[in-house]
């Protein structure tokens, strides 16, 4: 029987690895911008369309006010002898550490530009429902970011303990 994750966030376990991440990348902000503005730049211009372009300018201040604070978040890893664990960096009270996965419940791993995405075994036999399961929710798949000077070390410890990289 796994432990859950409260008590071994709770014990202090021996740290392998640890590292911390952004949740969003300071690019993403530029790549919505630079497609509002494409935007705004084809309502007013080609579709002669001044309250189209004042809308998508609004919408556009609006999608970005909004993403600020995902970017300035930050999330702190910690590889542990029994798995990975995870806890949200900022100010004030220091948060404990939630289980994120456990080696024995890890399918496998896609390395990913900013980090690694991993997958829980299914056995399930519906493809919609096992679609719904391995992309959508978050009890048989996720994503860890990792920066790339810690990428090639955090994939190294999945190798160690048996985690495929595909």
């Amino acid at each position: 029987m796994e432990p859950d994750s409260k008590a071994v966030a709770n014990d202090h376990p021996e740290v392998l690895y640890q590292w911390s991440a952004r949740k969003l990348h300071p690019i993403v902000l530029l790549y919505v911008a630079a497609v509002f503005g494409g935007f705004i730049v084809l309502s007013h211009f080609v579709l002669h369309s001044g309250t189209a372009a004042k809308t998508l300018a609004m919408a556009a201040v609006g999608s970005l006010v909004a993403l600020v604070p995902a970017m300035l978040q930050k999330v702190e890893y910690r590889v542990i002898e029994k798995g990975l664990e995870k806890r949200p960096v900022g100010k004030g009270d220091a948060r404990e550490f939630e289980i994120v996965f456990v080696w024995g419940e890890l399918g496998h791993v896609v390395p990913m530009k900013h980090g690694f995405k991993f997958y829980k075994p299914l056995n399930e036999s519906n493809p919609v429902r096992r679609f719904w399961k391995a992309h959508v929710s978050d009890a048989y798949s996720g994503e860890v970011h990792v920066g790339t000077a810690d990428q090639a070390r955090v994939l190294e410890i999945l190798a160690d303990h048996g985690i495929s990289a595909r």
